[in-house]
């Protein structure tokens, strides 16, 4: 069967997450409805089955996505790809204002976005200031207080390399705790506003946002803990390397 991978762009504040839950609005609820309107059997190809989707990952609800990857397969061939801005178009012009599709590509049937990553980049974003922020509000996390970025940035640079961060994280039964950091930087965009950059081989659920959490407090002169979990509008994913 024909295999699809799409890279697809949201804004999570208005998705109770990615993936499909029951009485939720959600990423692959709102693209599945879309992809099988035009590829599935109630659309134009008729011999397809219901379209199932393979996300990279999950992402929260209220966690953006830049470069989000998944692939779906049909019963035949997308004959319109040699120019793909057409299918985007008309895609994009049915999907809801808070998400789209940048590249749709045919890709080998043995192709699985779930379990050929290699790497996950995130990127947060802090805006420091007394006053609330009025711009963007909904893509990135406000802190009020002044934070040390010396210390946040030595701190950020300590979860490089493979550790067990079972304690940044929500488990899932069996699940391990150990991830490779290949990325863990922290940018001084200006005064007001900091940029965290983390890459790796997988991430844990919650895992970025409470090792947030805890560059914060180091930031704030607390002793670090991975408690505290920062909220979910700060981050993005940015890519999937495979």
């Amino acid at each position: 069967m024909p295999n699809y991978k799409i890279i697809l762009e949201y804004n999570g504040a208005k998705f109770a997450g990615s993936q499909i839950q029951p009485n939720k609005r959600t990423v692959e609820s709102e693209l599945r409805q879309v992809l099988n309107s035009f590829f599935g059997p109630q659309g134009s190809f008729q011999e397809n089955p219901e379209i199932e989707t393979i996300f990279s990952g999950r992402t929260d609800s209220g966690v953006h996505a830049f470069g989000q990857v998944l692939n779906f397969k049909l019963a035949q061939k997308l004959e319109d790809l040699d120019n793909p801005y057409t299918i985007l178009a008309a895609l994009n012009a049915n999907l809801p204002e808070d998400m789209v599709i940048t590249k749709i590509q045919e890709v080998p049937d043995s192709f699985n976005a779930r379990f050929d990553a290699t790497a996950r980049e995130y990127l947060y974003k802090i805006f420091i200031r007394r006053h609330r922020p009025v711009l963007r509000l909904d893509s990135m996390a406000w802190h009020k207080e002044e934070l040390d970025f010396d210390k946040m940035a030595a701190h950020a640079a300590s979860y490089l390399g493979e550790h067990d961060f079972s304690a940044y994280a929500k488990l899932e039964e069996g699940d391990s705790g150990i991830c490779n950091v290949s990325k863990s930087e922290l940018i001084k965009e200006s005064p007001i506003c900091f940029k965290y950059k983390i890459k790796a081989n997988r991430f844990l659920r919650h895992m970025v946002r409470r090792m947030v959490g805890e560059l914060i407090q180091v930031g704030q002169g607390k002793e670090a803990s991975p408690k505290f979990t920062s909220p979910a509008e700060g981050l993005c994913l940015m890519k999937v390397e495979y």
